[in-house]
């Protein structure tokens, strides 16, 4: 013989489990870490990043610094971030991979059942992504000119000089920059395919047919520096030693430019990832 049930049993068998403690932003944090490092796309993805840009920056100024050609040798210690343009394109799908792949695995109705404040896992997320990012494209400038140094001799310039040890925490300001871009992408499409290819796309594909038409057109070469993966070298190279900025944009505006390239996709996420279902 079974008891009958009332309705207010029905309910409170039915309602949905409690999470204990206060959810904060620390908490918020902490777990976004979590997924991130535990995730073995994570650590695929970086050591492919670090790879691209050790080999070419460290390729290009060792080449450059044993060359026959005396104007090369010259130049070579200002090449050690010439592998950021290839290392941007795959951070930008390992930041991409960071939300799409929560909501390829339905992982985000978790997330958001853990911490039901969407504006607190969005700016975890950007935040750790920011950051993680950061730290890839310091580090692997760093060993660029680590491993190239002793190749170009007295060429070689030393860290102790605060303009060229720009170069570093420039790649760094120069990856987190794509790294949100990327992000606010996979925020938006919600695809890893549609995200990565738009991505590809803007800092790669697109500039091919431009660079050809700046050789007969001013106007192709003034919209090829707007471009994410031209106004960025105004981060990854902040005095400008490598690059002149003499045509459309100078210094500040290149920088500008490359901000606004996350900013504006990043408040769009936000506004799409507030409002819509998981």
């Amino acid at each position: 013989m079974t008891a009958p049930t009332t309705p207010g049993t029905a309910r409170r068998a039915t309602r949905a489990p409690r999470i204990n403690g206060k959810q904060t932003f620390g908490r918020a944090l902490r777990s976004e870490w979590l997924k991130l490092r535990t995730l073995r796309s994570t650590w695929i993805a970086s050591a492919i990043t670090m790879s691209i840009t050790v080999l070419f920056g460290a390729g290009i100024t060792i080449a450059f610094g044993i060359s026959s050609n005396s104007d090369l040798p010259a130049n070579a210690a200002d090449n050690i971030a010439a592998g950021t343009p290839f290392g941007q394109i795959a951070v930008a799908v390992l930041a991409a991979l960071m939300i799409t792949g929560e909501y390829a695995s339905g992982q985000i109705r978790s997330t958001l059942t853990a911490t039901p404040h969407r504006s607190q896992v969005f700016a975890a997320k950007s935040l750790v992504t920011a950051i993680f990012a950061f730290l890839l494209g310091a580090v692997s400038v760093l060993l660029a000119w680590a491993i190239s140094a002793p190749f170009i001799g007295d060429h070689a310039v030393s860290l102790t000089d605060a303009e060229y040890a720009g170069y570093i925490w420039g790649a760094g300001l120069g990856f987190a920059a794509i790294a949100l871009m990327g992000l606010a992408l996979g925020f938006i499409f919600r695809s890893t395919a549609g995200a990565i290819s738009l991505a590809v796309v803007l800092l790669f594909v697109i500039t091919i047919p431009f660079s050809i038409l700046s050789l007969r057109f001013e106007w192709a070469m003034n919209l090829a520096e707007t471009l994410p993966g031209n106004a960025v070298l105004a981060l990854t190279d902040p005095f400008a030693r490598a690059h002149s900025w003499s045509g459309f944009l100078n210094h500040w505006q290149a920088a500008l430019v490359s901000c606004a390239w996350f900013i504006i996709p990043t408040i769009i996420a936000y506004t799409v990832f507030s409002r819509r279902d998981a």
